[in-house]
């Protein structure tokens, strides 16, 4: 049952780098500036009352910190145009980043079983200004911070009654994913505690990296955007595509669930990633649940890291969309019919056939292409894994978060962000959000309970 608190949120500002920085255009690379990624990610960080708090003045810290950060990442203050050929740039106009202050009468026991996406106060604790909410000539980041009426607060982090803090923020996808902000909000970290220091590591542009080939051209068969092309679908809406009554959950997968998973594998399975075992059983007993026509093909696309990858070798410091989008395909008969087994089977084919050359033949298809976005379907699910991007672990003078990870969990009704949670007992727990229709959803948890994969430990936002 919702609870009632008051947030009183006040005057949002904008903070512009601590010093000079050039006023230049950038482009961004053709990774970054696929339609599929213009939207906004949310990200929210938990933290417990720590007596550096009362010692020092937290929003100044953060207020300053981000400041001086921005002096490094000052593409961040700029805004998004729009030029030739539909091309996004980075106008580096040093116009700064949304910071808002906010006063919430309520305590870290009270919210602390609704740390988990989907957050069901995300309106209270991030609040729009500046028509931030935009992706062209608009803000690229919302910071927001609350506290109660006896305390200091600001809009990258909010205070509690308790003396805890709750730090919100959102960033423009086109710019950064989840590891690029992570990048960022450690930079505030390092120059929090130290004012005089610079980031470590440096930021890195070098956004042509990840840019097609000249001439581009295409080696390998991508999916992820040939949806369309792979459903045997009428081309009539139908209820689907436009699903009624959404309700989404979140999923708790800790060490109890995974090793039930495991012991359905056969003994040729030796190794499995947690993601692959997860993704496997959510995205067949997700299928299951609603209940498709058995001749339909349905895709799970999930993006694979390049970071590491031998070429394009990208810097340290690199703080762009550093991904690429990877499909398992399978019609519907054959994914339910068959036990996770053969879904596993797809997940682990699709993540290998991630090479280099896979890499550069995406990133030329979607130039030679118009930039696709991906699909819109309920039937085809989209994944994305911020579990170890490191924001639980990013400490300003205060401790880590409690919990640090998306907010929302995920910007459309088919498409996941995992988060990392860690329980009382210290137990690490990945948490799925899943959206479906009330009947779907219904279908879905009894198909988990069926299992024995998945103890009731959820949280839900209509």
């Amino acid at each position: 049952m919702a609870m009632q608190f008051l947030v009183r949120h006040k005057e949002a500002e904008l903070i512009v780098p601590a010093k000079p920085t050039p006023h230049e255009i950038r482009p961004l690379s053709d990774i970054d500036d696929q339609k599929g990624l213009r939207f906004h990610v949310p990200m929210i960080m938990f933290f417990s009352y720590n007596q550096f708090l009362d010692e020092k003045n937290p929003v100044g810290v953060i207020r300053d910190a981000v400041a001086k950060a921005l002096v490094y990442y000052y593409p961040y203050a700029g805004r998004l145009i729009e030029g030739p050929s539909d091309k996004i740039l980075v106008n580096c106009t040093a116009e700064g980043v949304v910071f808002r202050e906010a006063i919430a009468e309520v305590g870290l026991d009270q919210l602390r079983n609704f740390m988990q996406p989907p957050f069901p106060y995300s309106k209270e604790f991030l609040v729009d200004a500046s028509d931030s909410t935009e992706i062209l000539d608009s803000p690229l980041m919302l910071i927001q911070f609350a506290v109660n009426p006896n305390r200091i607060s600001c809009k990258m982090v909010t205070r509690l009654i308790c003396g805890g803090l709750v730090l919100a923020i959102r960033i423009n996808h086109a710019i950064s994913g989840a590891i690029g902000l992570v990048q960022f909000l450690n930079a505030v970290s390092q120059i929090s505690k130290d004012p005089s220091s610079a980031p470590s590591p440096l930021p890195v542009w070098q956004r042509w990296l990840l840019s097609a080939r000249n001439p581009p051209y295409v080696t390998c068969v991508h999916n992820e955007f040939e949806v369309e092309k792979n459903s045997n679908s009428s081309t009539e809406p139908t209820i689907l595509d436009f699903p009624p009554n959404l309700v989404r959950k979140g999923f708790f997968f800790g060490p109890q669930e995974i090793k039930a998973i495991k012991k359905y594998l056969p003994p040729n399975i030796r190794q499995a990633s947690r993601f692959d075992l997860v993704t496997a059983l959510v995205w067949r007993s997700r299928t299951i649940a609603l209940q498709l026509d058995p001749e339909e093909i349905v895709t799970l696309t999930y993006a694979v890291n390049v970071h590491g990858k031998n070429t394009p070798k990208l810097p340290s410091g690199y703080y762009g969309n550093g991904f690429v989008s990877s499909t398992a395909v399978s019609k519907v008969n054959q994914l339910c019919n068959n036990s996770f087994v053969y879904a596993l089977e797809l997940v682990k084919k699709a993540k290998h056939q991630v090479t280099e050359d896979f890499i550069k033949s995406a990133i030329d298809y979607s130039v030679l292409h118009g930039k696709p976005g991906y699909s819109t379907s309920l039937k085809d699910w989209i994944v994305s894994d911020a579990s170890r991007t490191g924001i639980d672990e990013v400490d300003f003078g205060w401790g880590k978060p409690i919990y640090g990870g998306t907010m929302d969990g995920g910007p459309t009704f088919n498409m996941a962000v995992y988060s990392r949670l860690r329980n009382t007992q210290g137990d690490d727990s990945l948490v799925v959000p899943v959206c479906l229709p009330v009947a779907a959803m219904e279908n879905f948890q009894k198909e988990m309970e069926k299992n024995k994969f998945w103890h009731p430990k959820i949280i839900s936002m209509l």
